[in-house]
């Protein structure tokens, strides 16, 4: 399954407010960004869907239940890669899996195979280039058994030439699984480019001010990047964040 609800969720740390009222859904196997003002809650958000923390008031469901403050439901792929030194490649792709007490290796082979990683399976994290470590974070959030992956701008310290290479791969890659995904970015090209549905938070005490429909059919290709279309709705988004 993997099909995400939050509702009226609203969470503050003393007197600071982070978040009012937020209520949003990401569908199975839907590609859903947000993006909103630094400062405004996105990364809080993350917390609570991962259970470190527990809203103020609302709900957090998942496949129908309720798991609010309950952890190990999720994947989640920070702005860093967070691999193992230690480990090596195949062995930092198997560890959710290996937590979740499964311990076959095919599926995990498989995935660094299409991540076009073949040949680096012993390999450690300090051989690998910052994509290449990208790529096994994400392998390792898609061989895990939860059915939602949350990724924190993945890609936000990448160059911007690697940067959209990632946002290509990633795109051929998901299409192929179709895992739920629920994605952070700062990058109005990005979350254009990758997602189904776009969700704009307000200003901190943040709640979703706007939902965008991305109109693109999938797959995408590079050329959508410069449509009128694109542009439009790439200036709609910037002024609703500045407004």
């Amino acid at each position: 399954m993997g099909k995400l609800s939050l509702q009226h969720v609203s969470k503050s740390y003393g007197s600071n407010y982070v978040l009012q009222d937020v209520s949003f859904h990401v569908d199975e196997g839907e590609f859903v960004s947000i993006v909103g003002p630094s400062g405004s809650g996105k990364s809080t958000l993350f917390q609570l869907i991962g259970g470190l923390y527990a809203p103020d008031n609302g709900d957090i469901m998942l496949d129908g239940k309720r798991v609010n403050n309950s952890r190990g439901h999720i994947s989640y792929m920070p702005q860093s890669p967070a691999l193992f030194p230690w480990r090596t490649i195949l062995q930092n792709v198997l560890l959710s899996s290996e937590i979740a007490g499964q311990k076959d290796s095919t599926k995990a082979k498989e995935l660094i195979e299409k991540a076009g990683l073949g040949g680096y399976e012993q390999a450690y994290p300090n051989q690998l280039s910052g994509g290449m470590k990208q790529r096994v974070a994400f392998i390792r959030s898609l061989n895990s058994p939860q059915s939602i992956i949350c990724l924190d701008e993945p890609f936000s310290a990448l160059d911007e030439f690697t940067r959209f290479e990632m946002q290509e791969w990633l795109l051929t890659i998901w299409e192929e699984y179709r895992k739920s995904i629920l994605f952070i970015t700062h990058n109005i090209d990005e979350a254009l480019y990758l997602s189904d549905r776009i969700l704009i938070l307000s200003e901190k005490p943040a709640s979703v001010k706007k939902e965008i429909i991305v109109p693109f059919t999938r797959p995408r290709a590079e050329d959508i990047l410069l449509t009128e279309q694109f542009m439009k709705l790439k200036r709609e988004i910037h002024h609703d964040l500045r407004g």
